[in-house]
């Protein structure tokens, strides 16, 4: 009689190996990682940043990345409630990203568009850590932090690898933008996964 088979009889244990994830909460993962990737795909964001008159580079990211980013990751973490959901989140909107396009346009080198991984995936560590570990500190600062961790790896891979650096005058206010528009992500995707808990409940 193997070990398996007596603790069976016994009824002592029970052995059943689930997936940490459920069908569901993938769902919920990729489809909120399809619409950040696609928001920062298809909305003419450099447009708007050059028509405000601020420059590049990733402006954009730096006054629409707690909307385009931020509260996508935000939400999955909030809604599917389990760790790692906010990391793999992030690597999916960097893979969707870079299915639709490189990173920033940049073909050269051609390993480029791995610093969208580690941009995105610095956002999705940074968001995780703040709400499992940091929760009391989680809305002062994971949205802006987050967002800022992103713009800085974007904007030295860019600086390092086509000498094109923010304008010193611009970078500093980028800074605190950023950190305001990662907070207001934070903040809309708390709002949005209070609607959704409401409507169900």
């Amino acid at each position: 009689m193997n070990i398996l088979y007596a603790v069976n009889v016994f009824g002592e244990l029970k052995m059943e190996k689930k997936a940490y994830f459920t069908f569901h909460e993938w769902i919920i993962i990729i489809l909120l990682a399809l619409i950040s990737a696609l928001i920062n795909s298809y909305i003419p964001i450099k447009e708007i940043t050059l028509h405000i008159g601020i420059p590049g580079p990733a402006a954009g990211m730096a006054l629409f990345g707690g909307f385009i980013f931020v509260l996508w990751i935000s939400l999955a973490l909030n809604i599917v409630k389990k760790k790692l959901s906010g990391i793999i989140t992030s690597i999916f909107i960097a893979s969707f990203c870079l299915l639709i396009h490189p990173w920033y346009g940049i073909v050269s080198p051609s390993w480029f568009s791995v610093y969208a991984i580690f941009a995105l995936l610095s956002m999705g560590i940074i968001i995780e850590l703040f709400n499992f570990y940091f929760y009391s500190l989680k809305t002062l600062f994971s949205g802006g932090v987050s967002n800022l961790s992103c713009l800085i790896i974007t904007w030295l891979a860019i600086g390092i690898h086509t000498n094109r650096w923010i304008p010193y005058k611009y970078g500093i206010f980028l800074v605190f933008i950023a950190f305001i528009s990662g907070n207001i992500g934070l903040l809309l995707s708390n709002h949005i996964k209070n609607f959704i808990v409401r409507s169900v409940y």
